[in-house]
């Protein structure tokens, strides 16, 4: 019986080394954007966490799944190099590196999925600098530009990432907040109108594209914000409100907080009303605005993004935290084809704040239902209620205005 025994344990002890001497699979891809339409290189980390050898399993040929962020889809075939494809066994607590080679599509770019689930080697995502060679129009309703062929430099030997940057046609600027034009009609007709654009000193335009060093995620931006008399004899306008900023930012760090995507920004800003005397307004804040994203960027996303200050001058109105206390709290709810619903809560000291909520819809998508030609950008619905809509009067009870209009980006 004790022998009986002790042959089934020796059974029962080889066939867990079996079960634990089995390779791994990690896939990783490369740290620094890679050029659309260029060669990619993964990396296959095949360990072994057994006690005992074991032989390399990984596919020497995989073809991996991949969509980009406008919900374009394709198959990729990846192969090994002829020294990696040999078969090799694996000791206890080793590893065993393969680089597999592909080629994306030229049109892919942003950040883009790559599915190996069906080769077991499970999913990972590549940023992709869309091409600064070739110019191709933008698909209608996408959200992302079609990119061309590989830079001339990247073939040439230098780095993707930075072949893209150095290119003469990506001038580093980009939208920062939403650009939009709308009409109300509540206390007279009148308008409100945005303009904001940023700029990337050193790195590609596309800011979904992390710099390799600090300094290239660095950004310069101004936004004007103005409400517009369209019913009085001259038409002034009510207020404007001009926002220049430097700040640091990172589209996506690559952690993930409560389930969701961690992105953040930081740095200075000063806004102003332009205005001399006694309508002269101003304040310098400091501020931190981490991102949160749930969901995948090629469909429904909820994403919530408070922008939190200090100030550190408001001499010129100095009781405004009463009124917009110290923080922007943003939500949105968004697809890239489809609606999006976006609100901006403010919570003064007093008791006293604002909501303005913006609804857009892309034309693209009612032109389905009423033909209307080729028109870009988005129907606007907006709803603002509370106090201070514009910088000059912070301290008072604004009108509740509905507006409709266009959105250019959002």
């Amino acid at each position: 019986m004790l022998a009986t025994c002790r042959a089934v344990s020796a059974v029962l002890l080889v066939l867990a080394l079996a079960a634990v001497s089995r390779a791994a699979l990690v896939l990783r891809t490369p740290s620094a954007p890679v050029a659309a339409g260029g060669e990619i290189e993964l990396e296959l980390i095949e360990t072994n966490p057994g006690a005992a050898a074991c032989a390399a399993t990984a596919p020497v040929a995989p073809v991996l799944a991949v969509r980009d962020g406008a919900g374009r889809t394709a198959e990729v075939a990846f192969a090994a190099s002829p020294a990696d494809a040999k078969a090799a066994d694996i000791r206890p607590g080793g590893f065993r590196s393969t680089t597999l080679r592909g080629k994306l599509p030229a049109a892919f770019s942003g950040l883009v999925v790559l599915d190996g689930a069906a080769a077991g080697l499970g999913r990972a995502v590549v940023e992709v600098a869309p091409s600064a060679v070739a110019d191709f129009p933008a698909q209608s309703g996408a959200g992302t530009g079609v990119s061309g062929a590989v830079p001339a430099a990247a073939s040439a030997g230098m780095p993707a990432a930075r072949a893209t940057a150095l290119s003469r046609s990506d001038l580093g600027l980009s939208p920062h907040e939403p650009i939009y034009f709308s009409v109300g009609s509540k206390g007279g007709l009148n308008a409100r109108f945005q303009l904001s654009f940023k700029f990337r000193p050193i790195g590609p335009s596309d800011d979904r594209i992390a710099g390799d060093r600090f300094w290239e995620d660095v950004y310069i931006a101004f936004t004007q914000t103005s409400l517009w008399d369209l019913h009085s004899l001259s038409k002034p306008f009510t207020d404007s409100s001009y926002r220049p900023a430097a700040f640091y930012h990172r589209y996506d760090t690559g952690v993930e907080l409560l389930g969701a995507r961690l992105g953040y920004a930081a740095g200075f800003e000063h806004e102003s009303n332009g205005k001399g005397g006694a309508d002269s307004r101003s304040i310098n804040i400091l501020f931190a605005r981490p991102t949160l994203r749930w969901g995948g960027s090629d469909g429904w996303q909820f994403v919530a993004s408070p922008r939190l200050y200090w100030y550190l001058d408001k001499e010129e109105n100095d009781d405004i935290q009463r009124f917009r206390g110290y923080g922007d709290f943003i939500f949105s709810l968004e697809h890239p084809r489809s609606l999006k619903l976006a609100a901006t809560l403010r919570a003064g000291t007093s008791g006293h704040g604002s909501l303005l909520v913006d609804a857009t819809y892309p034309f693209a998508k009612i032109n389905d239902l009423v033909p209307l030609g080729l028109v870009h950008g988005y129907l606007h619905l907006q709803f603002f209620d509370g106090w201070g809509e514009s910088l000059l009067h912070y301290d008072e009870r604004a009108e509740t205005q509905f507006r409709v209009g266009f959105m250019a980006v959002r």
